[in-house]
């Protein structure tokens, strides 16, 4: 007994900390407010803390290392901080989507975040929380011999001895849950076994060790992807229509109640007005993004599953891949994309559009490297490409679009700072002269974006073309409440106003005037489709009816532009989109 009790009796101040860091009193006071948990899970929740917490001070008992300690003090405090931020400013906690935004931030938002948030009352009150508890375990540490002495006394031993007895008992359950989150074989799989463990909520350890097995099987999940594709192109059949270009450009992060085109104030998209009353291009009103965060929504996109129906991305085939097949020649130009395999964000999107067997079905080329604006990414195209391209292309380009910081996304030159803090005209009184700027700047970077389209179309502007522009999702820009980016994965609800701004996005179509000409009447068609509910995750699609491609995956239901296209109706739990 004593063997077995030495580890904490010797440890206890690493005991408690740890029994603290990994949601001792967070269980019962999130118990307390909300009655969530049964008595059962309540009990197994606190079993596991105990256990865990035994665990690290056996660890550190029996290897008697001092960094070893270190570590562990390290590695719950910085979970512990994260978690209680993200309850206190979202009432959220740790998740996939979280470590995915944290994963996909880079150096340029990291400031732009800390520089946002980091007087916030949430951080303030973190800060004190993590503060005090530091404070506590330093103490402690400097008096481990006292309280060694202490926890040597018989009746402090027997209760240290009925806590870890409980613990133990409860070993057997913890172990079990754990083993079962290591058999899971695919996302959903882990989205499963946490569901079944509503207790975890506010548990930083269990919370992470999911989030990171999700995001693994997402990784697993490509190569089911994969299979689908390889499956799906044994029903292509090869391209009949004469010469064509199809250009779908993805832009980021695109407000579009800040876009002249759709009736903002200030002039922000001139060139793609005046295409519009030049009859060459359609404003398309009511179109969604299946999710606020680029990763899932690209992946859904440039899938051929269907997020109403509950289809998974991985399940279904990558359509460019089909395009490709089909006899069109497939160019990718992404100025997100890092070559740098030790870049975070490979885990997420890049991990899928650029993985080596894709890349072989897929892709005719793709750029090796980014550019520092969007300009730059179109005239590496023209340079290196331009004179290559074939009878039939499929060029997409990704673009920076008005990624936060916005004012980062344009040269910072006289003509691309149009607007100043001075012409916003929004009375909100939760405005100030900063805020105003952001603003400025971020109508800024619509208008150097409508530059960018106006050089796109300039590129095909003489042939048989076709192009689609459309955001991957949207951005709040102190539209309705004192609160820049985007916010869906923290909130409590959905509420309509966070849908109109971080959902709804812009969405065109544009032609050149020869294919106007050569498909009069499929364009007055088109046009007819303009306030059709639509959500992206189903634009492969219109694509394949554009490019006049065969295969199994096409549904005309889905097809925005078909006249058996059946808007979706279906809710879903966005909070689950993979």
């Amino acid at each position: 007994m004593k063997q077995l009790l030495q580890p904490v009796t010797h440890n206890l101040t690493l005991f408690i900390i740890s029994f603290l860091l990994l949601g001792g009193f967070d269980v019962g006071y999130q118990q307390h407010l909300f009655h969530e948990n049964t008595a059962i899970g309540i009990t197994t929740a606190y079993l596991e803390i105990i256990f865990m917490a035994y665990v690290i001070c056996v660890i550190s008992y029996l290897l008697r290392k001092i960094y070893l300690k270190v570590i562990f003090y390290v590695v719950l405090f910085m979970l512990y901080g994260l978690s209680c931020y993200l309850l206190y400013a979202y009432s959220a906690y740790i998740t996939p989507n979280i470590l995915l935004l944290l994963l996909e931030t880079n150096s340029k938002e990291a400031t732009g975040f800390f520089e946002t948030y980091l007087t916030t009352p949430a951080m303030f009150k973190s800060v004190a929380i993590v503060g005090f508890l530091i404070t506590l375990t330093i103490i402690g540490e400097c008096l481990n011999k006292r309280i060694t002495r202490f926890a040597t006394r018989p009746v402090v031993t027997w209760i240290i001895a009925a806590v870890i007895l409980l613990g133990v008992i409860g070993g057997f359950g913890v172990i079990k849950r754990y083993w079962d989150l290591t058999r899971c074989e695919k996302a959903y799989d882990a989205e499963c076994w946490k569901s079944d463990h509503l207790y975890y909520k506010v548990m930083p350890v269990p919370n992470f060790c999911y989030s990171m097995m999700a995001i693994h099987l997402a990784g697993q999940d490509l190569y089911f992807m994969i299979d689908a594709t390889k499956e799906s192109l044994a029903s292509v059949k090869p391209v009949e229509s004469d010469s064509l270009n199809i250009v779908l450009v993805i832009g980021e992060s695109f407000n579009k109640y800040h876009a002249s085109l759709y009736g903002y104030d200030l002039d922000t998209t001139p060139f793609q007005c005046e295409e519009r009353e030049r009859g060459n291009l359609y404003v398309f009103t009511n179109v969604k993004a299946p999710h606020n965060m680029t990763s899932i929504v690209l992946k859904n996109m440039f899938c051929c599953n269907n997020v109403h129906e509950g289809e998974r991305w991985h399940d279904y085939a990558f359509f460019p891949a089909i395009f490709k097949k089909a006899g069109y020649d497939v160019w990718l130009w992404d100025n997100q994309y890092q070559t740098n395999p030790n870049m975070a964000i490979n885990f997420t999107l890049n991990s899928v559009l650029f993985n080596k067997q894709l890349e072989q079905l897929s892709y005719t080329a793709y750029n090796e490297e980014c550019a520092t604006y969007d300009d730059g990414l179109i005239s590496d195209f023209q340079q290196k490409k331009g004179s290559q391209l074939g009878s039939h292309n499929l060029i997409i380009f990704h673009l920076n679009g008005q990624h936060r910081p916005a004012s980062a996304q344009y040269p910072p030159t006289p003509e691309n700072q149009v607007f100043t803090s001075k012409d916003i005209k929004n009375p909100s009184s939760y405005l100030n002269d900063e805020s105003r700027q952001r603003i400025a700047e971020y109508d800024n970077a619509i208008r150097y974006n409508d530059g960018v389209i106006r050089q796109i179309t300039e590129l095909v502007k003489n042939t048989n073309a076709v192009l689609i522009y459309f955001s991957d999702h949207g951005e709040e820009v102190y539209d309705y409440r004192d609160f820049l980016g985007r916010s869906l994965l923290e909130e409590a609800e959905i509420t309509p106003e966070l849908v109109k701004y971080q959902i709804e996005i812009p969405f065109i179509v544009w032609c050149s005037d020869k294919w106007k000409q050569q498909h009069d009447t499929e364009w007055h068609v088109i046009g007819q489709a303009v306030d059709r509910a639509f959500t992206i995750d189903n634009v492969c699609h219109l694509m394949f009816h554009l490019g006049g491609v065969t295969t199994k995956d096409y549904q005309p239901s889905r097809d925005l532009f078909s006249p058996d296209f059946q808007p979706q109706t279906k809710s879903y739990d966005m909070w689950n989109v993979q």
